[in-house]
């Protein structure tokens, strides 16, 4: 098999374009030929159940061990980067994801046309290794992380781009990703590669040792990589600074006071007194502290993987074989930043008597709720001064691990059955350290200089206070238990002109079994102490597929194919889902081909969405209530009440999917595809508008009273009305709340819980060309890749207005391009990467940018087979890498928004240089 892959490299252009655009058919039918030559069982190819045979009518794309040189990824994601299909990781780097917010996004998952969100909990891409599914992870997530795949066991990667739920349920709706491991090695294989940049490295190390008899074989692989932080600090193009003013342009790396912090995408200010805003050195009113707070964030976190993974094969007899797999994969993530915050100093407070000359702290003459108000500075501060530049850390460690059996019999020379038992387990936790705000808040009122924090020099604070206020963070664990059994019949039914007719039928129970405990502000290390809320479900599905060969190409193959697949699903928690799939080929010449598909794809409610609705908690909010269009609040206070967590009652997610393509092979060593695909996905999972469009969108989500809702109202929308009606549990907390805001006037009432409100459609145009011509010294090779977004329209829920994304925000062309080299031992290939540039709606506050620039990298790869039968020389290759040989930088990006670092459109580590080895005895 793996020397199938090889040569399908070589032969069509090495590089993730080259395969890209295999046609599927011919990729299929390539594989299983070359299997047949080396005496090995009948493949079955990514998004079909029938051996021997192909997706009929929908597009894929196959990558061999060649790409993992190709672009020395040194995890799957990386590699999964290179296809611009996965438009959310291409011409970027996966892993930075994890340096955003780790309580909303714990895993890096690769997303086929984009279509769900990076924090969404459930995914609309499918990933399977070995057609099968593994536990998911994430604490807020629930996906599976390629990351924990170890690299050294791949032996290629499948990719339909089209919905797949009619063959393997639900998160299929973009398309399939599967992870082909290794089934057979004989030997020793070790190899390894060191990558540096400016300020920055990565290792990665593998080996695999193996032994093939007569009739079975055993293996075990390991990988680990570790690759380095990189902060603002280490690149140029990284900035947080406040681009409302005319200052932009510079950058002040140093804040005029360092225990003064300054958030730019907040405010530029260090400290606010009766509306007015000071700032150091001698806090003159209304100036601001300039500096760039990413100088010292951790932009990609440092990253350590171990993946482990073994198997065995054994042919009982010529009809009956095992193969078992068992894996372990392990992910730890650290990133970094200074710890700072902001305190409301009281009167009483001795730091009060830092403030400048003629501001003062004290009772001020008008009430709230029938009190007077006292006075307060609020002030932001740094810790580094006192705990350094690392203060505060963002954690992530990712466990995974499990054990699968398929047996497969033939029944005859027609018929198979194969029978799977898969067993994962997972294990995902986060920690996000910080300030405890209600610790800080009694320090920032209190009177004495033990007690009392002083935010205006941090250095001069009592060591066993600041080490209370920090022993704070946000945690969270979810462990994960995935039982999955199935079994399928398949085999020859009759002839038909084109060929034999042929069938699958099967059924697969699978028991979903999570428990999750999350905590916002806890002491750290102290998260063992909250019990686990356990969620458990099944699912019995029952699934087939046919395919028939209409009309006979007159040379033993079809003309006409037709195939039609569906398959049922019945969950235990929120219903049954039937989803079913048609396709048609048409190859009326040969290197001619039509092709098309339809069908309707889904994705469940997960069970981090389901404990969601079991959690769901009533919370005041302190900004300003929406403002129904046409009416005015009346002076005082106004008080919103809020709903926060997961509807009951959710609903899949569901999707309408088609598409339609060419193939061309006009003659030997060209190939040209092209493919047109549509998705419109429903009722997706979203928290309702937070802002005054929510009368417009969520008209069932919202109360409004301008004179004051009364509390039997409220209750009566609590519990009776509204999008969906919440458990009665709540009403105690709808009573305290109501107590904690003093019985103020209550103007609004909103429900902010998650629920099936999207709609999304997204069509648009893959394309890709193939060039091979052979040479008296090699070979010369040309490959090109390229999605092209044509609509992507969005409403936020049926009644809302359908905004079209294309306009601004996404680029309309995703391109990769190759062009290689062979002369003889050596390799050489050039990789151009485009992502296009794309309008943004300038600003009132950034007001000179309209559009963010188109960006562009080359790679460069090299590769050379050493000669030799020694020992030493035999099998023995040596790789170079260049990434972004140029050191372009993403776009600029003039806009201070959180997590926008002044770049747009694509990331990069700047050029870097990897070494590779690989040696096999």
């Amino acid at each position: 098999m793996r020397k199938h892959f090889r040569a399908i490299g070589r032969r069509l252009a090495l590089g993730v374009a080259a395969t890209a655009i295999i046609p599927t058919a011919s990729y299929a039918q390539e594989a299983a030929d070359d299997a047949a030559e080396e005496g090995a069982k009948e493949i079955i190819v990514t998004g079909t159940l029938i051996r021997g045979s192909a997706p009929i009518g929908s597009n894929s794309i196959g990558l061999g061990v060649e790409q993992l040189e190709e672009t020395a990824a040194i995890s799957s994601n990386e590699l999964l980067a290179s296809i611009p299909q996965v438009t959310n990781y291409f011409n970027r780097v996966p892993v930075a994801d994890l340096g955003i917010a780790v309580n909303q996004i714990q895993i890096s998952r690769p997303n086929l046309r984009n279509i769900s969100g990076n924090n969404a909990s459930s995914a609309a891409t499918l990933i399977l290794v070995d057609g099968h599914r593994i536990a998911s992870a994430g604490v807020n997530q629930a996906s599976i992380d390629p990351d924990l795949i170890p690299t050294g066991a791949i032996e290629r990667v499948e990719v339909v781009t089209e919905g797949g739920s009619a063959t393997y349920g639900a998160d299929a709706v973009a398309g399939v990703i599967n992870f082909i491991t290794l089934k057979r090695f004989d030997g020793i294989k070790v190899g390894g590669h060191y990558g540096f940049a400016k300020n920055y490295w990565q290792y990665d190390a593998s080996g695999t040792v193996g032994k093939v008899w007569e009739n079975g074989s055993a293996y075990v692989s390991y990988s680990y990589t570790k690759s380095d932080a990189l902060y603002g600090r280490d690149r140029d193009y990284i900035r947080n600074l406040d681009y409302s003013t005319a200052t932009y342009r510079g950058r002040d790396r140093t804040c005029a006071n360092p225990n003064l912090a300054v958030n730019t995408v907040i405010t530029a200010f260090n400290f606010t007194l009766s509306s007015v805003n000071y700032a150091a050195p001698g806090f003159a009113a209304n100036t601001t502290n300039s500096c760039d707070n990413s100088e010292d964030r951790t932009i990609v976190p440092r990253a350590e993987r171990h993946g482990v993974l073994g198997g065995i094969s054994w042919d009982f007899s010529d009809s009956t074989s095992l193969d078992v797999r068992a894996f372990w994969g392990q992910r730890k993530t650290r990133a970094s930043s200074v710890l700072t915050g902001s305190v409301n100093v009281g009167a009483g407070n001795p730091a009060a008597s830092a403030l400048p000359a003629g501001l003062s702290l004290g009772v001020q003459p008008f009430t709230v709720f029938g009190s007077p108000v006292v006075n307060f500075a609020s002030v932001n501060f740094s810790l580094e001064p006192l705990l350094g530049k690392d203060s505060q850390h963002s954690d992530t460690l990712i466990r995974s691990w499990g054990i699968n059996a398929e047996l497969t019999h033939d029944l005859n020379d027609n018929w198979q059955v194969r029978a799977l038992a898969n067993w994962s387990k997972s294990d995902s936790r986060l920690s996000l350290t910080g300030l405890n705000g209600t610790r800080l808040s009694a320090a920032g009122a209190a009177t004495t200089a033990a007690t009392a924090f002083n935010p205006f020099n941090v250095v001069n604070n009592n060591a066993a206070l600041i080490a209370d206020l920090i022993d704070n963070e946000i945690a969270g664990q979810t462990k994960d238990d995935l039982l999955q059994l199935r079994v399928i019949t398949e085999g020859k039914l009759f002839e038909l002109p084109g060929g034999d007719v042929r069938v699958a039928i099967g059924y697969e129970y699978t028991r979903d079994k999570l428990q999750r405990r999350f905590q916002p502000a806890i002491r750290i290390g102290t998260l063992g102490a909250t019990p686990f809320t356990p969620y458990s479900r099944n699912v019995h599905s029952i699934f087939g597929e046919i395919n028939l060969p209409l009309i006979s190409d007159g040379e033993g193959g079809s003309m006409l194919t037709a195939s039609a697949s569906g398959r049922y699903d019945k969950y235990s928690d929120f219903g049954s889902t039937f989803n079913p799939k048609v396709g048609v080929s048409f190859e009326p010449t040969k290197g001619f081909k039509l092709r098309g598909n339809w069908g309707t794809s889904f994705t469940a409610p997960t069970p981090v969405d389901q404990l969601g609705s079991l959690g769901s908690t009533i919370n005041s909010f302190n900004f300003v209530p929406f403002v129904r269009p046409g009416s005015t609040l009346l002076p005082g206070s106004n008080n919103t009440i809020a709903l926060q967590g997961s509807q009951a009652n959710l609903k899949a997610q569901t999707a309408d999917t088609w598409s339609v393509g060419v193939d061309l092979e006009p003659t030997q060593g060209l190939r040209f595809n092209a493919s047109y695909y549509s998705v419109e996905f429903s009722n997706v999972l979203g928290t309702p508008t937070s802002n005054v469009g929510i009368f417009t969108d969520f008209p069932n989500n919202v109360l409004y009273d301008v004179n004051g809702v009364s509390t039997a109202a409220a209750t009566n929308f609590l519990t009776n009305g509204g999008a969906n009606p919440f458990s009665a549990s709540l009403a105690t907390q709808f009573a305290n709340t109501i107590t904690a805001i003093g019985g103020g006037r209550i103007v609004e009432v909103v429900d902010f819980r998650v629920g099936n409100f999207g709609i999304l459609k997204v069509n648009g145009i893959d394309a890709g060309i193939n060039i091979n011509h052979d040479t008296g010294f090699g070979g010369i090779d040309f490959a090109l890749n390229a999605n092209v977004p044509l609509t992507r329209k969005q409403k936020a829920s049926p009644t809302a207005v359908s905004v079209d994304l294309l306009q601004t925000e996404n680029p309309l062309l995703f391109l990769k391009s190759d062009i290689g080299l062979d002369v003889g031992a050596f390799r050489a290939q050039m990789t151009w990467n485009h992502t296009s540039g794309y309008r943004i709606v300038p600003t009132t506050s950034v007001p000179v940018q309209s559009r963010v620039g188109n960006f562009d990298t080359v790679d460069l790869f090299f590769k050379y087979d050493v000669p030799g039968e020694s020992i030493i020389l035999k099998d023995l290759s040596l790789t170079l890498n260049v990434s972004n040989v140029f050191d372009k930088d993403p776009p600029v990006l003039l806009r201070n928004n959180p997590n926008e670092f002044g770049f747009a459109n694509g990331f990069t580590l700047g050029r870097m240089f990897i070494l590779g080895i690989s040696k096999k005895f």
